[in-house]
């Protein structure tokens, strides 16, 4: 009978939740079905009726999100909301600062009343399903933060990690007799991953007619990291010195590496420390009782006999 409350009151929220979105998202929707249908007038869209659906409905809860996020922003002060280049170290570039403050609003709303009716079905209206309501709350509003949070560091240690192997063909192409620009563009085009995606992004923000300087610049602005602060530095001021680029970038290049090989050893050092409380509270008691049951289990069948 209490499953039944619970996925019942959780229909209830999804549903309600769905005519929410709907309610709020009908005449923007509308107006874009209008537009696609004057752009597709005459033409095969190559759009199926299932993907347009899926489009539509994304498009309402972002809509439904970005209302939202403005709404908390501008009168709930005291839920801060993530940083632009928080969301740019984790690549979202597309997605506004509003639209991931009003998810996590609605992150919040969710969990917290699906923990409520949980909470009712079980222990019922007292201050336990309140504390529970709180903390499904405080768990659905801080979930998104921390997920976007280790995805920039992870995708900035990525980034560092890609960055010296980076310089070495900017050193190849430069020494071969080509500028930095055209190096960054031949190497920009080859790169995978992380790394690859900010320098696409910096050489065609560069196209668009900024100089070389302000694009690594405004990469370093998505990237803030040692590794690509001390490379965006050390082009911008041998650029702007008319300096030789190859020596320079070769000596940053074994001083990453230098780096990267100290934090690795730094991490080495701390090992041990880190590994003393899985051995004394996970390790030793299991060891304990297998080397000392046998021998208290002989002592006591001794004194059984004895008796």
């Amino acid at each position: 009978m209490t499953f039944l409350l619970i996925a019942f009151g959780v229909l209830l929220v999804a549903v309600s939740g769905r005519l929410a979105a709907h309610a709020i998202a009908v005449p923007r929707l509308q107006l874009k079905e209008h537009l696609l249908n004057i752009n597709d007038y005459g033409f095969d869209s190559g759009v199926t009726k299932s993907e347009e659906e899926s489009r539509r409905l994304k498009d309402g809860v972002a809509a439904l999100a970005d209302r939202l996020g403005r709404f908390a922003i501008a009168r709930l002060t005291f839920l801060p909301p993530l940083a632009a280049d928080e969301l740019a170290a984790a690549g979202f570039y597309d997605v506004t600062v509003e639209r991931i403050h009003g998810y996590r609003v609605m992150a919040a709303v969710l969990i917290g009343s699906l923990v409520g009716l949980c909470g009712l079905s079980i222990a019922g209206a007292s201050i336990l399903t309140l504390l529970f309501v709180a903390a499904g709350a405080a768990f659905g509003w801080a979930v998104p933060s921390v997920l976007i949070k280790g995805r920039g560091t992870r995708r900035l240690a990525k980034i560092d990690k890609e960055l010296p192997e980076l310089i070495d063909l900017l050193i190849a192409t430069v020494e071969a007799g080509m500028s930095f620009g055209a190096s960054l563009n031949l190497v920009g085009e080859r790169v995978q991953g992380a790394l690859g995606d900010e320098l696409r992004l910096a050489i065609r923000h560069q196209n668009l007619g900024i100089s070389t300087s302000q694009a690594l610049e405004e990469m370093l602005e998505r990237c803030d990291s040692m590794s690509m602060r001390a490379f965006v530095r050390t082009v911008v001021r041998g650029e702007s010195l008319g300096l030789s680029i190859a020596p320079i970038l070769r000596e940053l290049a074994t001083d990453m590496r230098r780096r990267r090989r100290q934090t690795a050893q730094e991490r080495m050092h701390k090992a041990p420390v880190k590994i003393l409380f899985p051995l004394m509270f996970l390790i030793m008691p299991a060891l304990m009782i297998v080397l000392f049951y046998p021998a208290a289990h002989a002592v006591m069948s001794g004194l059984s006999n004895v008796a």
